[in-house]
């Protein structure tokens, strides 16, 4: 489920700090101009310079604050033979996405693909949740509390832009996003499951944290195709009001 919030984020940490001049909070970050031999190391330096914003986001461009992160509403659903659930996490909040750094960056401006490969090593999220299923045979229901810590997440982030004309200016919009995670390490806590029930919410927790693996294996892709939309919706709005010209001028 944590997945959702990581890749929601990790693609607007990596266009924020190439977009953001407009802003009178970054003044010491610069566009790549389209000519530059080394345009991939120019988008890393950007981000990198960045990084010391995105905990306290970037009104003018309407990113959030990433420390901590708040996401009103969360609904996940999954139905195969080993996890079968229906669950929703409200009032969301995630520590420690500003933490990430980038392995790799890679823009094709002819046809305006980018791909990243970037790391967090701790998230913490807390939440408002109602879960009902099973996971590996083991029935779930519950509402309460929910509190997870992940360790050292490796993310694959991969979007495909297009230029579109407003106005006589061309301004980018990107689709088909694609995310990939792996996650080191996973502890999960859910309260109150089965209203209450000390003796089966412990064994219930215990299982679920000696399989962690295998859960988040199978709940990977259901999550990924959400958060691949709302990608694609985030980053076109900070797009929205910024012409391409001047976030890759051409010279």
């Amino acid at each position: 489920m944590s997945a959702l919030v990581v890749f929601t984020v990790l693609s607007v940490i990596c266009l924020v700090p190439l977009v953001a001049k407009p802003a009178h909070k970054l003044p010491t970050i610069q566009p790549c101009p389209q000519s530059d031999p080394e345009l991939n190391k120019c988008v890393l330096q950007q981000v990198t310079k960045g990084k010391p914003y995105i905990a306290k986001g970037v009104p003018e461009l309407n990113i959030p604050s990433v420390e901590p992160l708040h996401i009103p509403m969360v609904t996940l659903e999954q139905g195969t033979q080993a996890v079968n659930y229906k669950a929703k996490l409200k009032d969301l909040k995630v520590y420690g996405l500003s933490h990430y750094k980038f392995q790799k960056i890679d823009l094709n401006l002819d046809t305006l693909m980018v791909s990243g490969m970037l790391s967090i090593p701790v998230l913490h999220l807390e939440s408002d949740y109602t879960i009902r299923g099973r996971a590996l045979l083991v029935p779930i229901q519950g509402n309460g509390i929910f509190k997870a810590n992940l360790t050292d997440a490796k993310v694959k982030v991969k979007m495909q832009g297009k230029l579109v004309d407003r106005k006589g200016q061309e301004y980018l919009e990107v689709k088909d996003t694609m995310v990939k995670l792996d996650i080191g390490g996973a502890t999960a806590h859910f309260g109150n499951l089965f209203n209450g029930d000390k003796t089966l919410g412990a064994a219930t927790n215990s299982f679920l944290n000696e399989n962690a693996k295998d859960i988040i294996d199978e709940v990977k892709p259901a999550v990924e195709s959400v958060v691949n939309m709302l990608i694609d919706d985030i980053v076109n709005k900070v797009f929205k009001s910024l012409p391409f010209l001047k976030v890759f001028p051409k010279n």
